[in-house]
Protein backbone atom coordinates (compact mmCIF):
# COMPACT_ATOMS: atom_id res chain seq x y z
CA UNK A 1 0.00 0.00 0.00
CA UNK A 2 1.47 3.38 -1.01
CA UNK A 3 2.31 5.80 1.80
CA UNK A 4 -0.09 8.71 2.17
CA UNK A 5 1.79 12.04 2.08
CA UNK A 6 -0.88 13.86 4.09
CA UNK A 7 -0.66 11.27 6.85
CA UNK A 8 3.14 11.52 6.89
CA UNK A 9 2.91 15.30 7.19
CA UNK A 10 0.41 15.02 10.03
CA UNK A 11 2.82 12.66 11.75
CA UNK A 12 5.64 15.18 11.26
CA UNK A 13 3.55 17.92 12.82
CA UNK A 14 2.65 15.66 15.74
CA UNK A 15 6.30 14.70 16.34
CA UNK A 16 7.38 18.37 16.31
CA UNK A 17 4.62 19.26 18.78
CA UNK A 18 5.61 16.45 21.12
CA UNK A 19 9.29 17.52 20.94
CA UNK A 20 8.26 21.08 21.79
CA UNK A 21 6.26 19.90 24.81
CA UNK A 22 9.22 17.89 26.11
CA UNK A 23 11.51 20.90 25.72
CA UNK A 24 9.04 23.21 27.47
CA UNK A 25 8.81 20.82 30.43
CA UNK A 26 12.62 20.69 30.55
CA UNK A 27 12.71 24.50 30.27
CA UNK A 28 10.47 24.77 33.31
CA UNK A 29 12.46 22.22 35.31
CA UNK A 30 15.88 23.68 34.45
CA UNK A 31 15.39 27.21 35.70
CA UNK A 32 13.79 28.46 32.48
CA UNK A 33 16.88 28.21 30.27
CA UNK A 34 16.17 30.46 27.28
CA UNK A 35 17.83 28.05 24.83
CA UNK A 36 15.25 25.36 25.60
CA UNK A 37 12.35 27.79 25.31
CA UNK A 38 13.52 29.09 21.94
CA UNK A 39 14.13 25.59 20.57
CA UNK A 40 10.65 24.56 21.76
CA UNK A 41 9.11 27.57 20.01
CA UNK A 42 11.04 26.59 16.86
CA UNK A 43 9.54 23.10 16.99
CA UNK A 44 6.05 24.58 17.50
CA UNK A 45 6.59 26.87 14.49
CA UNK A 46 7.70 23.84 12.45
CA UNK A 47 4.66 21.85 13.60
CA UNK A 48 2.31 24.66 12.60
CA UNK A 49 4.12 25.13 9.29
CA UNK A 50 3.84 21.44 8.37
CA UNK A 51 0.15 21.50 9.33
CA UNK A 52 -0.44 24.53 7.08
CA UNK A 53 1.29 22.84 4.14
CA UNK A 54 -0.81 19.71 4.71
CA UNK A 55 -4.03 21.74 4.79
CA UNK A 56 -2.92 23.63 1.67
CA UNK A 57 -2.74 20.31 -0.18
CA UNK A 58 -6.15 19.15 1.07
CA UNK A 59 -7.97 22.49 0.74
CA UNK A 60 -6.04 23.75 -2.31
CA UNK A 61 -5.30 27.10 -0.66
CA UNK A 62 -2.04 28.72 -1.90
CA UNK A 63 -2.18 31.21 0.98
CA UNK A 64 -1.84 28.36 3.47
CA UNK A 65 1.17 27.10 1.54
CA UNK A 66 2.89 30.50 1.88
CA UNK A 67 1.99 30.63 5.59
CA UNK A 68 3.47 27.17 6.03
CA UNK A 69 6.68 28.21 4.30
CA UNK A 70 6.88 31.31 6.49
CA UNK A 71 6.48 29.32 9.71
CA UNK A 72 9.03 26.76 8.53
CA UNK A 73 11.41 29.64 7.81
CA UNK A 74 10.85 31.02 11.31
CA UNK A 75 11.77 27.68 12.91
CA UNK A 76 15.49 27.66 11.96
CA UNK A 77 15.67 31.37 12.79
CA UNK A 78 14.56 30.59 16.34
CA UNK A 79 16.99 27.66 16.49
CA UNK A 80 19.78 29.99 15.44
CA UNK A 81 18.89 32.37 18.25
CA UNK A 82 18.72 29.43 20.69
CA UNK A 83 22.20 28.26 19.65
CA UNK A 84 23.62 31.77 20.02
CA UNK A 85 21.98 32.21 23.41
CA UNK A 86 23.46 28.91 24.59
CA UNK A 87 26.98 30.23 23.96
CA UNK A 88 26.03 33.68 25.28
CA UNK A 89 26.49 35.44 21.96
CA UNK A 90 24.41 38.24 20.46
CA UNK A 91 21.37 37.06 18.52
CA UNK A 92 19.36 40.01 17.17
CA UNK A 93 15.66 39.40 16.61
CA UNK A 94 16.04 41.08 13.21
CA UNK A 95 18.16 38.14 12.02
CA UNK A 96 15.53 35.69 13.26
CA UNK A 97 12.83 37.46 11.24
CA UNK A 98 14.99 38.26 8.23
CA UNK A 99 14.11 35.01 6.45
CA UNK A 100 10.37 35.68 6.74
CA UNK A 101 10.89 39.26 5.54
CA UNK A 102 12.79 38.11 2.44
CA UNK A 103 10.18 35.45 1.72
CA UNK A 104 7.34 37.97 2.08
CA UNK A 105 9.09 40.45 -0.19
CA UNK A 106 9.62 37.77 -2.83
CA UNK A 107 5.96 36.77 -2.65
CA UNK A 108 4.91 40.39 -3.13
CA UNK A 109 6.92 40.82 -6.32
CA UNK A 110 5.34 39.11 -9.35
CA UNK A 111 8.75 38.39 -10.90
CA UNK A 112 9.91 36.29 -7.92
CA UNK A 113 6.56 34.94 -6.74
CA UNK A 114 7.03 31.78 -8.78
CA UNK A 115 10.20 30.74 -6.95
CA UNK A 116 9.18 31.26 -3.32
CA UNK A 117 9.36 27.50 -2.70
CA UNK A 118 13.00 27.38 -3.74
CA UNK A 119 13.71 30.58 -1.84
CA UNK A 120 12.20 29.20 1.38
CA UNK A 121 14.37 26.11 1.14
CA UNK A 122 17.51 28.13 0.33
CA UNK A 123 16.89 30.43 3.30
CA UNK A 124 16.45 27.38 5.53
CA UNK A 125 19.78 25.98 4.33
CA UNK A 126 21.50 29.25 5.23
CA UNK A 127 19.96 29.24 8.72
CA UNK A 128 20.90 25.61 9.41
CA UNK A 129 24.46 26.19 8.25
CA UNK A 130 24.61 29.29 10.49
CA UNK A 131 23.34 27.24 13.47
CA UNK A 132 25.97 24.57 12.86
CA UNK A 133 28.69 27.21 12.51
CA UNK A 134 27.64 28.86 15.77
CA UNK A 135 27.68 25.57 17.65
CA UNK A 136 31.02 24.63 16.10
CA UNK A 137 32.62 27.92 17.17
CA UNK A 138 31.65 27.21 20.78
CA UNK A 139 33.21 23.74 20.82
CA UNK A 140 36.00 24.80 23.23
CA UNK A 141 33.78 23.74 26.13
CA UNK A 142 34.14 20.13 24.86
CA UNK A 143 30.52 19.18 25.48
CA UNK A 144 29.93 15.77 23.91
CA UNK A 145 26.40 16.55 22.65
CA UNK A 146 27.67 19.25 20.27
CA UNK A 147 28.97 16.76 17.67
CA UNK A 148 25.77 14.73 17.08
CA UNK A 149 23.76 17.95 17.06
CA UNK A 150 26.12 19.38 14.45
CA UNK A 151 25.80 16.22 12.35
CA UNK A 152 21.99 16.37 12.46
CA UNK A 153 21.98 20.05 11.48
CA UNK A 154 24.41 19.42 8.62
CA UNK A 155 22.38 16.47 7.35
CA UNK A 156 19.16 18.48 7.51
CA UNK A 157 20.79 21.39 5.66
CA UNK A 158 21.84 18.91 2.95
CA UNK A 159 18.28 17.57 2.63
CA UNK A 160 16.90 21.12 2.35
CA UNK A 161 19.53 21.87 -0.30
CA UNK A 162 18.28 18.83 -2.23
CA UNK A 163 14.79 20.29 -1.92
CA UNK A 164 15.93 23.66 -3.29
CA UNK A 165 17.56 21.88 -6.24
CA UNK A 166 14.46 19.73 -6.86
CA UNK A 167 12.14 22.74 -6.95
CA UNK A 168 14.45 24.69 -9.25
CA UNK A 169 14.71 21.81 -11.71
CA UNK A 170 10.98 21.18 -11.65
CA UNK A 171 11.11 17.72 -10.08
CA UNK A 172 8.95 19.17 -7.29
CA UNK A 173 6.57 22.06 -7.78
CA UNK A 174 7.46 25.41 -6.18
CA UNK A 175 4.60 25.27 -3.71
CA UNK A 176 3.94 21.55 -3.86
CA UNK A 177 4.54 18.87 -1.26
CA UNK A 178 7.15 16.36 -2.50
CA UNK A 179 5.95 12.86 -3.15
CA UNK A 180 7.43 10.04 -1.08
CA UNK A 181 9.14 8.54 -4.14
CA UNK A 182 10.87 11.77 -5.22
CA UNK A 183 14.46 12.64 -4.31
CA UNK A 184 13.20 15.29 -1.87
CA UNK A 185 10.62 12.83 -0.50
CA UNK A 186 13.18 11.75 2.11
CA UNK A 187 12.20 14.91 4.02
CA UNK A 188 9.04 13.15 5.28
CA UNK A 189 11.19 10.66 7.21
CA UNK A 190 14.38 12.63 7.83
CA UNK A 191 12.47 15.53 9.37
CA UNK A 192 11.13 13.32 12.17
CA UNK A 193 14.64 12.04 12.93
CA UNK A 194 15.91 15.62 12.89
CA UNK A 195 13.17 16.86 15.21
CA UNK A 196 13.56 14.07 17.77
CA UNK A 197 17.35 14.04 17.55
CA UNK A 198 17.86 17.79 17.92
CA UNK A 199 15.44 17.96 20.85
CA UNK A 200 17.31 15.12 22.54
CA UNK A 201 20.76 16.57 21.95
CA UNK A 202 19.90 20.17 22.85
CA UNK A 203 18.57 18.78 26.14
CA UNK A 204 21.81 16.82 26.58
CA UNK A 205 23.83 19.93 25.77
CA UNK A 206 22.08 22.00 28.43
CA UNK A 207 22.42 19.17 30.96
CA UNK A 208 26.13 18.75 30.20
CA UNK A 209 26.76 22.45 30.63
CA UNK A 210 24.89 22.51 33.94
CA UNK A 211 26.90 19.54 35.20
CA UNK A 212 30.14 21.18 34.08
CA UNK A 213 29.14 24.39 35.87
CA UNK A 214 28.42 22.45 39.07
CA UNK A 215 31.77 20.67 38.77
CA UNK A 216 33.54 24.03 38.35
CA UNK A 217 31.66 25.46 41.32
CA UNK A 218 32.77 22.51 43.45
CA UNK A 219 36.39 23.32 42.56
CA UNK A 220 36.17 27.09 42.80
CA UNK A 221 36.35 29.37 45.80
CA UNK A 222 33.02 31.19 45.85
CA UNK A 223 34.42 34.54 47.02
CA UNK A 224 37.53 34.97 44.90
CA UNK A 225 36.75 32.79 41.88
CA UNK A 226 40.11 30.97 42.02
CA UNK A 227 40.75 27.31 42.82
CA UNK A 228 39.64 26.18 46.28
CA UNK A 229 41.79 24.07 48.58
CA UNK A 230 40.80 20.69 47.12
CA UNK A 231 41.19 21.84 43.51
CA UNK A 232 44.55 23.46 44.29
CA UNK A 233 45.94 20.28 45.86
CA UNK A 234 44.72 18.18 42.93
CA UNK A 235 46.26 20.48 40.31
CA UNK A 236 49.44 20.98 42.33
CA UNK A 237 50.03 17.23 42.58
CA UNK A 238 49.72 16.92 38.79
CA UNK A 239 52.21 19.74 38.26
CA UNK A 240 54.65 18.23 40.77
CA UNK A 241 54.41 14.82 39.12
CA UNK A 242 55.23 16.31 35.73
CA UNK A 243 58.24 18.16 37.16
CA UNK A 244 59.38 14.97 38.88
CA UNK A 245 59.10 13.05 35.61
CA UNK A 246 61.16 15.68 33.79
CA UNK A 247 63.58 16.23 36.71
CA UNK A 248 62.59 19.90 36.53
CA UNK A 249 62.71 22.35 39.44
CA UNK A 250 59.57 23.42 41.25
CA UNK A 251 58.83 26.11 43.80
CA UNK A 252 55.98 26.53 46.30
CA UNK A 253 54.79 29.89 47.62
CA UNK A 254 52.47 30.32 50.60
CA UNK A 255 50.97 33.79 51.14
CA UNK A 256 49.12 35.20 54.13
CA UNK A 257 47.58 38.67 54.20
CA UNK A 258 48.97 40.73 57.08
CA UNK A 259 46.65 42.03 59.82
CA UNK A 260 43.61 40.84 57.90
CA UNK A 261 41.45 40.54 61.02
CA UNK A 262 42.15 44.19 61.79
CA UNK A 263 41.02 45.14 58.27
CA UNK A 264 37.75 43.28 58.80
CA UNK A 265 37.22 44.76 62.26
CA UNK A 266 38.03 48.33 61.18
CA UNK A 267 36.49 48.54 57.72
CA UNK A 268 33.97 45.67 57.65
CA UNK A 269 33.88 42.27 56.00
CA UNK A 270 32.79 43.67 52.63
CA UNK A 271 36.02 45.65 52.38
CA UNK A 272 37.94 42.60 53.61
CA UNK A 273 36.38 40.55 50.81
CA UNK A 274 37.44 43.20 48.29
CA UNK A 275 41.01 43.00 49.61
CA UNK A 276 41.02 39.22 49.09
CA UNK A 277 39.73 39.61 45.55
CA UNK A 278 42.30 42.29 44.75
CA UNK A 279 45.09 40.05 45.97
CA UNK A 280 43.82 37.28 43.71
CA UNK A 281 43.88 39.71 40.80
CA UNK A 282 47.52 40.51 41.58
CA UNK A 283 48.30 36.77 41.74
CA UNK A 284 46.61 36.07 38.42
CA UNK A 285 48.47 38.92 36.69
CA UNK A 286 51.84 38.02 38.18
CA UNK A 287 51.91 34.26 37.61
CA UNK A 288 52.31 32.30 34.38
CA UNK A 289 49.57 30.25 32.77
CA UNK A 290 51.48 27.09 33.75
CA UNK A 291 51.52 28.07 37.44
CA UNK A 292 48.86 26.74 39.80
CA UNK A 293 47.42 28.79 42.63
CA UNK A 294 44.45 28.66 44.98
CA UNK A 295 42.93 29.77 48.26
CA UNK A 296 43.80 27.25 50.98
CA UNK A 297 42.47 29.13 54.01
CA UNK A 298 40.68 32.28 55.12
CA UNK A 299 43.35 34.77 54.01
CA UNK A 300 45.95 32.18 53.02
CA UNK A 301 46.90 31.37 49.44
CA UNK A 302 49.40 29.02 47.83
CA UNK A 303 51.03 28.74 44.42
CA UNK A 304 53.11 26.06 42.72
CA UNK A 305 55.58 27.26 40.08
CA UNK A 306 56.84 24.49 37.75
CA UNK A 307 60.23 24.91 36.06
CA UNK A 308 61.14 27.65 38.54
CA UNK A 309 64.24 27.50 40.72
CA UNK A 310 64.44 29.26 44.08
CA UNK A 311 65.92 32.45 42.61
CA UNK A 312 63.21 32.82 39.97
CA UNK A 313 60.50 32.01 42.50
CA UNK A 314 61.87 34.60 44.93
CA UNK A 315 61.75 37.28 42.24
CA UNK A 316 58.15 36.31 41.44
CA UNK A 317 57.13 36.37 45.11
CA UNK A 318 58.73 39.78 45.63
CA UNK A 319 56.93 41.12 42.57
CA UNK A 320 53.60 39.93 43.97
CA UNK A 321 54.33 41.37 47.42
CA UNK A 322 55.37 44.78 46.07
CA UNK A 323 52.58 44.93 43.48
CA UNK A 324 49.92 44.16 46.10
CA UNK A 325 51.20 46.83 48.49
CA UNK A 326 51.57 49.41 45.72
CA UNK A 327 48.36 48.86 43.76
CA UNK A 328 45.91 48.03 46.53
CA UNK A 329 46.48 50.92 48.93
CA UNK A 330 42.90 52.08 48.40
CA UNK A 331 39.99 49.67 48.51
CA UNK A 332 36.37 50.81 48.18
CA UNK A 333 37.56 54.43 48.38
CA UNK A 334 39.26 53.79 51.70
CA UNK A 335 42.95 53.84 52.46
CA UNK A 336 43.67 50.30 53.66
CA UNK A 337 47.38 49.83 52.84
CA UNK A 338 47.19 46.02 52.96
CA UNK A 339 50.38 43.95 52.80
CA UNK A 340 51.19 40.27 52.40
CA UNK A 341 53.86 37.95 53.74
CA UNK A 342 55.20 34.94 51.85
CA UNK A 343 57.06 31.75 52.61
CA UNK A 344 58.94 30.05 49.79
CA UNK A 345 60.29 26.53 49.39
CA UNK A 346 61.79 24.87 46.33
CA UNK A 347 63.07 21.55 45.02
CA UNK A 348 65.64 21.28 42.25
CA UNK A 349 64.21 18.01 40.89
CA UNK A 350 60.71 17.92 42.45
CA UNK A 351 61.58 14.82 44.46
CA UNK A 352 60.09 16.19 47.69
CA UNK A 353 56.35 15.54 48.22
CA UNK A 354 53.93 18.45 47.96
CA UNK A 355 53.10 18.17 51.68
CA UNK A 356 56.78 18.61 52.63
CA UNK A 357 57.21 21.61 50.34
CA UNK A 358 54.06 23.22 51.75
CA UNK A 359 55.19 22.62 55.34
CA UNK A 360 58.59 24.15 54.56
CA UNK A 361 56.96 27.16 52.90
CA UNK A 362 54.53 27.50 55.81
CA UNK A 363 57.38 27.54 58.33
CA UNK A 364 59.13 30.19 56.26
CA UNK A 365 55.88 32.16 56.29
CA UNK A 366 55.81 32.04 60.10
CA UNK A 367 59.33 33.47 60.14
CA UNK A 368 58.24 36.25 57.76
CA UNK A 369 55.40 37.14 60.14
CA UNK A 370 57.71 37.08 63.16
CA UNK A 371 60.30 39.23 61.37
CA UNK A 372 57.88 42.11 60.83
CA UNK A 373 55.51 40.99 58.02
CA UNK A 374 55.38 42.32 54.47
CA UNK A 375 58.36 40.22 53.39
CA UNK A 376 59.35 36.98 51.64
CA UNK A 377 61.18 34.33 53.66
CA UNK A 378 62.98 31.34 52.17
CA UNK A 379 62.88 27.82 53.50
CA UNK A 380 66.49 26.82 54.10
CA UNK A 381 67.05 23.58 52.20
CA UNK A 382 70.21 21.47 51.90
CA UNK A 383 69.95 21.35 48.10
CA UNK A 384 69.86 25.12 47.73
CA UNK A 385 73.01 27.09 46.99
CA UNK A 386 74.05 29.00 50.09
CA UNK A 387 75.55 31.94 48.22
CA UNK A 388 72.43 32.47 46.12
CA UNK A 389 70.23 32.27 49.22
CA UNK A 390 72.37 34.86 50.97
CA UNK A 391 72.21 37.17 47.95
CA UNK A 392 68.44 36.81 47.76
CA UNK A 393 68.01 37.52 51.46
CA UNK A 394 70.20 40.60 51.14
CA UNK A 395 68.16 41.82 48.17
CA UNK A 396 64.87 41.51 50.05
CA UNK A 397 62.78 44.68 50.22
CA UNK A 398 61.36 44.90 53.70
Amino acid sequence: MPLDVTTLMAMGSFVATCAAMVLLVAWWQNGKVLTLELWALADLAAAAGILCLSLAVVLRRPALSFLGDSLLTLAPGLMWKAAREFDERPAPAAVVLLGIAVLGLANAIPFTRGVTGSLFLAISVIYYVAIAASLWSGRTDRLAARLPLLLLLSAHAAVMAIGAYSTLTGDVGQNAVPSVMSLFGVIHFENNIFTIGTAMFILALVKERNEAAHARAARTDGLTGIANRAAFYESAERVLERCRRDSAPVAVLVFDLDRFKAINDTHGHAVGDDVLRKFCDVLARSLRSSDVFGRIGGEEFAAVLPDADIEAAFVRAERIRVSFARNCRYVADRQIDPTVSCGLSASADAEQPLTVLLVDADQALYRAKAAGKNRVELAVQPEANGDSLTALQAARCG
